[in-house]
């Protein structure tokens, strides 16, 4: 690799040879360390070779001495190259001239993008951006990124982190909203409730008196956040009655806030190891009937189901003659679809795992949106003869809070 390197760099020749005395002209460049590359002997007797271009001259000289003709056919290298070049010199300006302009043209903003943004205008976003110097046709080394970042976020409300990204000619502002607390789905003072029994793991209080303590079992409609303010102070005995005076209301809010807790859900299945049942076979009659009064007339169809097992589906409707203008007679139709029996032998396990498969789906349509599964185990329960029990238990991660109107009066 490296003496083709070096040959390049110093060019070298494509040379045919002819004459009667080849082997003596390689000799003789041999002798006069004169290298011959990519030797070739032709069917027409001839020899092709490449030499440098340093030994052609000498060569020369051997060709003389060995009776032999050498003409050049091609050259390489970088002299002949340069030497090209230097007669296209137009040429050579326009493609140095071009790739200095996209040199040059690569250092600027040709692109601003957003990503992240959902509540937050993108538009807002930009014009921030843009007070920083990120906008189309910018020179890329003027953007101080850090200073654009924390002016994006003293500038618009509701983000939680900006990071901005210089790919090539594009900047990319990438964005994190910030997460507001639900919306209470209820006007007015409200308390925050339970929607199901289950242990406290977290409760997060934005507005109003947390009742609760993280490890506690609640139950279902127990009040968690209260939206009852109350003064507290030491509970002072009237010297007269004796009795601790109550606390004093002093304001009723909307409360608000999460209370994360563990939630379990139970389910028992009963699943029969052999199964049987009928299925529809695909064979479909017809019957059209005309009906007025108490009469009825069979105009197409059989007078009953032809099936020896089956299930009829009835459907009738009233023609008209114009609008409401109606006749009063009915058309029925009933279908008759055939039904046969089938019998499908399974095995114990067979059973118990369909059991388990069907106790899974109950138990994810009873789980609501955002519930995170933390365990489930499967219990086999004694069952009857013929049948298999299975009991399978899900304990869930969910938030369990919910708004509730004060009641006027409280």
């Amino acid at each position: 690799m490296l003496r083709r390197w070096w040959s390049f760099w110093i060019g070298f020749l494509g040379i045919r040879i002819e004459g009667s005395q080849l082997e003596k002209f390689i000799n003789m460049a041999a002798s006069r360390g004169i290298p011959l590359y990519d030797l070739r002997r032709e069917p027409s007797g001839r020899m092709s070779a490449k030499v440098r271009m340093d030994g052609f001259r000498s060569l020369r000289h051997v060709a003389r001495k060995s009776g032999s003709r050498m003409r050049i056919e091609s050259r390489y290298g970088l002299p002949f190259y340069a030497s090209s070049l230097k007669r296209q010199r137009s040429l050579v300006i326009g493609v140095i001239s071009f790739v200095l302009t996209i040199l040059i043209m690569s250092t600027f903003v040709w692109d601003v993008e957003v990503n992240g943004n959902d509540r937050v205008d993108k538009q807002q976003l930009l014009q921030a951006a843009a007070e920083k110097g990120i906008r189309v046709g910018r020179w890329r080394p003027l953007i101080d990124v850090r200073e654009a970042e924390q002016t994006i976020m003293g500038a618009v409300p509701g983000l939680e982190w900006v990071g901005i990204k210089a790919k090539g000619t594009r900047v990319v502002i990438e964005v994190q909203e910030k997460v507001l607390p639900k919306k209470p789905a209820v006007d007015g003072p409200c308390n925050i409730v339970a929607t199901k029994g289950g242990v406290i793991q977290r409760l997060m209080v934005l507005v109003g008196e947390g009742k609760v303590a993280e490890g506690e079992r609640v139950a279902k409609d127990q009040v968690l956040i209260s939206g009852l303010i109350f003064q507290h102070k030491p509970a002072i005995r009237s010297q007269a009655e004796e009795k601790p005076e109550p606390p004093k209301l002093l304001d009723k809010v909307q409360a608000r806030g999460e209370a994360w807790a563990k939630v379990s859900y139970d389910q028992w299945i009963e699943e029969p190891v052999v199964l049987e049942g009928t299925v529809p076979t695909g064979a479909v009659s017809e019957q059209w009937r005309i009906k007025w009064g108490n009469q009825e007339i069979i105009i197409k169809g059989p007078r009953s189901s032809p099936y020896p097992a089956g299930v009829e589906e009835v459907s009738m409707r009233t023609p008209s003659l114009w609008r409401n203008l109606g006749l009063p007679v009915e058309i029925i139709k009933t279908e008759y679809h055939e039904l046969r029996a089938f019998r499908h032998e399974r095995t114990a396990q067979e059973a118990m795992t369909a059991a388990q498969e069907k106790a899974r789906q109950a138990v994810s349509g009873l789980l609501p949106p955002g519930a995170r599964v933390l365990r489930e185990m499967v219990l086999p329960q004694p069952a009857p003869p013929g049948m298999v029990k299975v009991k399978v238990s899900v304990e869930t991660l969910e938030d369990i809070a919910h708004p509730q109107p004060i009641e006027t009066g409280t």
